[in-house]
């Protein structure tokens, strides 16, 4: 698992951060066109210690249609990813080839192995990201977004609940999932 601290991110991140905010903003603006209305966003950035493509991201949406009635009152079904209807692995390419270009400039040549740095900084590029299209009207409407990952007690999952929602909207996220 990567290191919990917040270290500085590795130099040229930033076409990253660039290409997520890119492609994520054409993909909201394809869901409005389709009339598709959700209340939360994910980014899901690549597992680097057990994926089997590390170049890849993936997003995933829920709308209030999408969770049961008999689930609705619970804030597990509302804010753990892993329980929604939705997920979107094509349409990422401006992303996926920076990671590519940033993954073989960083991979370790002796052991193949990738560095908690690296990791940290392709969750510190998300994050970035998203909060450039929290900041700028992308997800006007769209009460929740986090960058989440499956199974993981990383810290970049609170910190993303924490700096891209309301107070309210994390309490209820702290509420389930912990601070």
């Amino acid at each position: 698992m990567p290191n919990q601290q917040h270290e500085q991110p590795l130099d040229g991140f930033s076409q990253l951060r660039m290409a997520i905010v890119a492609d994520i903003k054409r993909h909201v603006a394809s869901l409005h066109q389709n009339g598709i209305e959700f209340y939360g966003y994910a980014v899901l950035p690549p597992d680097y210690y057990t994926a089997f493509d590390p170049t890849t991201i993936a997003v995933a949406f829920n709308c209030e249609s999408d969770i049961d009635d008999s689930n609705r009152g619970q804030s597990y079904y509302r804010y753990s990813v892993d329980e929604w209807q939705n997920y979107v692995h094509d349409g990422f390419n401006a992303v996926n080839r920076e990671l590519k270009v940033l993954l073989t400039a960083n991979k370790s040549s002796d052991d193949d192995s990738i560095d908690d740095t690296f990791v940290n900084s392709v969750y510190q590029a998300a994050l970035d990201a998203m909060q450039a299209l929290r900041k700028d009207g992308t997800f006007d409407g769209v009460p929740y977004l986090v960058i989440w990952l499956s199974d993981s007690g990383d810290s970049i999952l609170n910190r993303s609940a924490k700096l891209l929602n309301s107070t309210e909207v994390y309490a209820e996220f702290a509420s389930e999932f912990g601070e």
